[in-house]
């Protein structure tokens, strides 16, 4: 049963006016927002690690306004959603059928998904297990492949950091170096005191980190790692994307998936669309330059629905 969810806080509302609602998916309690005509084309919005909804927050109301349903969930462990303390209920494959079950719940057809960091494995598997409910998917900063890996994920600072097993709990769960970090430090345009606020404090509970320490070990960098045959799986089944529309969106300046990530995806997604490149903005290009590419994905959209008209 969806439920409505109490108020976001006062100081938030200016931010993220709109009403928060919430569904159990696979026995957790996964918040989101969903806004627009019921009956409209829906947009589902999926963010990575370590943000939550907010991060859309500059395309709800372009797109509502464009005849779109917008659908904006936290993954489970983020935002408002249940934080799970066992890393074991954060794999891949247990984000997709989340994501798969809050589909099939609010019973979205005609969808793109938008995805970006981890959002975009999440969303891509999720169309996977239901093609025959996918309109078009747009990829932003983001992965698909187990086959390049760059220079941020082979790095010995702060990758090797992150995945010790003393120091990286230590930095992500007692020093909050993602939870409280994150988007604010990587932000271009330059962020206020109330944007860092609102990422940062849905993880203000202690140990509510579980899920910022557990994404970046779960990205395989050889066989055999976590994730590896959940990545490997969707690589393989890339091609059944063929006739969906594909639009890729990319923030060159990204230290985390820089431009040579967009061409492995542009290999293996040859029919896609773009990039379309955004500057002056870094891995969180929805904050750094939020009204700029939701007005492409609109315009992606429309000529869409109009070649199919």
């Amino acid at each position: 049963m969806n439920e409505v969810e109490p108020r976001t806080p006062e100081w938030l509302e200016p931010l993220f006016p709109w009403q928060r609602k919430s569904v159990i998916v696979n026995g957790r309690r996964m918040a989101y927002i969903d806004e627009g005509n019921a009956d409209a084309p829906p947009v589902l919005l999926l963010h990575g690690n370590p943000t939550w909804a907010l991060l859309y927050r500059d395309f709800v109301d372009p797109l509502v306004a464009a005849g779109y349903r917008v659908v904006a969930p936290d993954c489970i462990g983020s935002g408002y959603s249940d934080k799970p303390r066992l890393d074991a209920a954060y794999t891949l494959a247990h984000h997709i059928a989340d994501h798969v079950s809050l589909i099939d719940q609010l019973d979205l057809k005609r969808l793109t998904i938008v995805g970006q960091d981890w959002g975009g494995p999440q969303g891509v598997g999720s169309a996977l297990q239901r093609l025959d409910r996918i309109a078009a998917l747009v990829l932003m900063n983001t992965w698909l492949f187990t086959d390049y890996k760059g220079s941020f994920h082979t790095s010995a600072t702060p990758w090797t950091t992150w995945h010790a097993p003393l120091i990286g709990p230590f930095f992500m769960k007692r020093l909050k170096v993602l939870s409280h970090g994150g988007p604010s430090v990587l932000s271009q345009r330059g962020m206020s005191e109330i944007e860092a606020r609102g990422y940062h404090h849905v993880y203000n509970e202690r140990e509510s980190e579980t899920v910022t320490l557990t994404w970046p070990r779960t990205i395989p960098l050889t066989r055999g790692d976590r994730g590896w045959a959940d990545m490997e799986h969707i690589q393989s089944r890339l091609g059944e994307l063929r006739h969906v529309p594909i639009q890729l969106l990319w923030a060159p300046g990204d230290p985390v998936f820089p431009i040579e990530y967009c061409t492995r995806l542009q290999e293996l997604l040859p029919h896609a669309e773009g990039p379309a490149c955004f500057e002056r903005a870094s891995h969180f290009l929805q904050d750094d330059r939020g009204p700029d590419i939701v007005a492409a994905i609109i315009d992606f959209l429309g000529r869409q629905s109009r070649g199919n008209a």
